[in-house]
């Protein structure tokens, strides 16, 4: 069965020609012009990822992606539009997007995009937001706002992913050791010392940090 996207874009000239182009790719569309009515649709037509411009009539797609990140926190969500500002990139990432495609762009670049977005995000696989990154567990991924996907080594993976599931949270050292290399013969002190220098590299440029709370353990929180 070809996977459903949900395309909403009061363009409709350039619209339809993304419509017609992915349906030839392969994917089953439908295309709507306003949020108000790509909100109703995404009810009863049950997508696997969604397409929308930012300027639409009736409900913008920051607001409609809102509205549906209320009740899904999964689905793959990529934003077309001519805005290309930080703050706004910004704000469709922290909204939970998994990429930002900004106009003018070519339909192969659009199937690449989409493409990635069905690789890295599916309805079963946990997608943490971080800030303008996405974090993709079961692919050891972040993916920044660019597009561009680093890769987190094994134990980078499971350290995050435990600090990711406990946000804001000191998880303590010992039981850190234990979940991430189990009975293996390691200094625990040091490994962790260790690998969360490494996670923090691949966080730089962003708002979170990793904290050694002295004595007690690790906690991922944002900068104040």
């Amino acid at each position: 069965m070809a996977q459903k996207i949900l395309l909403a874009d009061d363009e409709m000239n350039f619209g339809y020609a993304m419509c017609e182009f992915l349906k030839m790719s392969g994917y089953d569309l439908m295309y709507v012009n306003d949020g108000k009515t790509a909100f109703e649709s995404y009810h009863t037509f049950h997508p696997d990822l969604l397409l929308f411009d930012v300027n639409m009539p009736e409900i913008n797609g920051f607001d409609l992606a809102t509205k549906i990140r209320a009740v899904d926190k999964n689905i793959p969500i990529i934003f077309i539009t001519s805005m290309s500002d930080d703050v706004s990139v910004a704000n469709g990432f922290e909204i939970g997007c998994s990429d930002y495609l900004k106009k003018p762009f070519g339909l192969k670049e659009l199937l690449i995009r989409v493409q990635k977005s069905f690789k890295i995000s599916t309805k079963n696989n946990d997608i943490f937001t971080l800030g303008t990154l996405n974090y993709s567990p079961e692919e050891r991924s972040l993916i920044q706002q660019d597009g561009e996907i680093i890769t987190l080594s094994f134990y980078e993976n499971k350290l995050l992913q435990i600090l990711c599931q406990n946000f804001n949270q000191i998880c303590k050292g010992g039981d850190l050791a234990t979940h991430i290399w189990g009975d293996k013969d390691v200094d625990p002190k040091k490994s962790l010392e260790a690998l969360a220098s490494h996670v923090r590299k691949k966080l730089t440029g962003t708002s979170l940090l990793v904290d050694n709370v002295r004595g007690v353990g690790y906690r991922l929180r944002k900068s104040d």
